[in-house]
C-alpha cells in the first residue's frame, strides 16, 4: 500500500513539475491583491472624509460656492451699480443675522444657559455704539472692521473643528494649527493685498506715521515670508499627523482651500470694497444660514426643547419657511435703518463707510457667535 503510495506521489509529482510556474504566478497574483488591499486600507485609515451636512450639500455649500461667489462677484462689478452691489451685500448679510436671533432666543435651553450675556450683552453694545458714534465715530469704523475680519476668520475655523469632530480626524494639536494658519493667513491678505493696503497705509497715515513706498514693500514681503514659512510647518505637521497615525478630513482641506482662494482673489482682483464685500457675504453668509438650519433641524430632530417657531421651522422640508423668516427680518431692517442706497458712490471715503454702516449692526452677532459655537461642549455637539 505504501509503494502504491509512493508510486503513485512521483507519477504526480512529474505530472505537476511544468504546472508549478502558473502556481507561483497564482500565489504573485494573490499577494499583489493582498497588497492593494493593504495599502487601500491604509489611505483609507489615514483619510477619512466627515461632512458638515452630507456628501451633496457640502459639495454645494461649502465647497463650490466659493468659486461661484466669486464669479457673481465680479459680475455685478462690470453690470450692476454700486448701490445695486451694496443692496445685495444687505439682503446677504442681514439674513445670516436672524438665523442667530432664532438659534439663540428660539431655543429656551439655549437662552437658560448664556441668559446674562444674551440679555445683557446687547444692551451694552448699542450703548458702546452709540456713545462711540457721538464721541469717536472712526474709533467705531475701526472696532466694526476689526471685529468683523476676526468673525470672520473664527467661523471658517470653528467649521474646520466641525468637520474633524464629524470624521473624528486630527491630532490634539491640531486645531491649535488650525487656528494659526487661518490667522496668519487671514492678516497676510490685509497686509500684501492691495485692496487692503490703501487701508492700512492711511490710517497710519492719519496716525502721523508716515511710510515710504520701500517701506511698505518690505513689510509685505516679511508678512509673505512668515505666511510662506507657517505654510510649511502646517504641512509639516500634516505629514506629522500622519505617521502618528491620526486620521485627516480631506473635506476641511478643500474647505479651507476654497474660502482663501476667494479673499485672496478678489482681494487682489479689485479695488472697490464692496465687490469683495458681496463675494466674501455670500460665502460666509450663505454658510452660516445653512449651518444654523441643518443644526437647528438636528437640534429639534433629537428633542431638543425648542420653541413652537423653531420646532417648526427646523423640521425637514421647512427650509422654506426658515428662509422666508430670515429674508423677512432683512426686510425689516432695511425699512428701519432707512439706509440710502443713492449715496453709494465707489472710488470715494462713502466707499468705506457704507461697508461699515451695513457691518455695525452686526456687532451683537459678532459677540453671540463668539461663545454658542463651541464644538468641544456638549450642547453645541448634540446639534452636530
Amino acid at each position: 500500500m505504501e509503494e502504491a503510495l509512493d508510486f503513485e506521489t512521483e507519477e504526480a509529482g512529474e505530472s505537476t513539475q511544468p504546472a508549478q510556474p502558473q502556481s507561483g504566478a497564482r500565489s504573485l497574483d494573490v499577494l499583489s491583491v493582498r497588497r492593494s488591499r493593504s495599502v487601500m486600507s491604509s489611505v483609507a485609515a489615514t483619510f477619512r472624509p466627515g461632512y458638515i451636512v452630507d456628501r451633496r450639500n457640502d459639495a454645494v455649500w461649502f465647497l463650490a460656492l466659493p468659486f461661484v461667489a466669486v464669479v457673481l462677484a465680479l459680475l455685478a462689478q462690470e453690470h450692476i451699480p454700486g448701490n445695486g452691489r451694496a443692496l445685495i451685500a444687505l439682503f446677504i448679510t442681514t439674513p445670516h443675522h436672524c438665523a442667530t436671533w432664532l438659534r439663540v432666543y428660539g431655543s429656551p435651553p439655549e437662552l437658560a444657559r448664556h441668559r446674562v450675556r444674551l440679555v445683557l450683552g446687547p444692551v451694552l453694545l448699542i450703548v458702546f455704539a452709540y456713545e462711540l458714534t457721538m464721541l469717536a465715530p472712526f474709533a467705531l469704523l475701526l472696532v466694526v472692521h476689526l471685529w468683523d475680519h476676526q468673525h470672520s476668520i473664527m467661523q471658517q475655523y470653528g467649521f474646520s473643528r466641525v468637520y474633524d469632530f464629524k470624521a473624528e480626524t486630527g491630532a490634539p494639536s491640531t486645531p491649535k494649527f488650525d487656528l494659526y494658519f487661518n490667522w496668519i493667513f487671514f492678516v497676510n491678505m490685509l497686509v500684501v493685498a492691495p485692496l487692503w493696503t490703501v487701508y492700512w497705509v492711511r490710517l497710519l497715515h492719519e496716525w502721523q506715521v508716515p511710510l515710504s513706498t520701500p517701506s511698505v514693500l518690505q513689510i509685505q514681503q516679511i508678512s509673505w515670508t512668515l505666511t510662506i514659512a507657517y505654510g510649511v510647518v502646517y504641512l509639516g505637521h500634516i505629514a506629522w499627523s500622519m505617521r502618528r497615525g491620526y486620521a485627516l478630513n480631506p473635506l476641511k482641506y478643500l474647505f479651507l482651500l476654497s474660502s482663501y482662494f476667494l479673499w485672496y482673489y478678489t482681494s487682489f482682483a479689485t479695488s472697490y470694497l464692496l465687490v469683495f464685500l458681496l463675494a466674501h457675504r455670500i460665502m460666509h453668509g450663505t454658510q452660516y444660514i445653512v449651518m444654523v438650519y441643518f443644526y437647528n433641524r438636528n437640534h429639534v430632530e433629537r428633542g431638543g426643547g425648542d420653541s413652537r417657531l423653531l420646532n417648526y421651522l427646523g423640521k425637514p422640508g421647512h427650509v422654506a419657511a426658515f428662509v422666508f423668516v430670515c429674508a423677512l427680518y432683512a426686510l425689516v431692517f432695511d425699512l428701519l435703518t432707512k439706509i440710502d442706497e443713492r449715496g453709494f458712490s465707489f472710488g470715494s471715503d462713502i466707499d468705506l463707510v457704507s461697508y461699515s454702516l451695513i457691518t455695525s449692526f452686526a456687532l451683537t452677532h459678532y459677540y453671540f457667535d463668539s461663545f454658542i459655537w463651541k464644538v468641544r461642549s456638549p450642547e453645541v455637539q448634540h446639534g452636530l
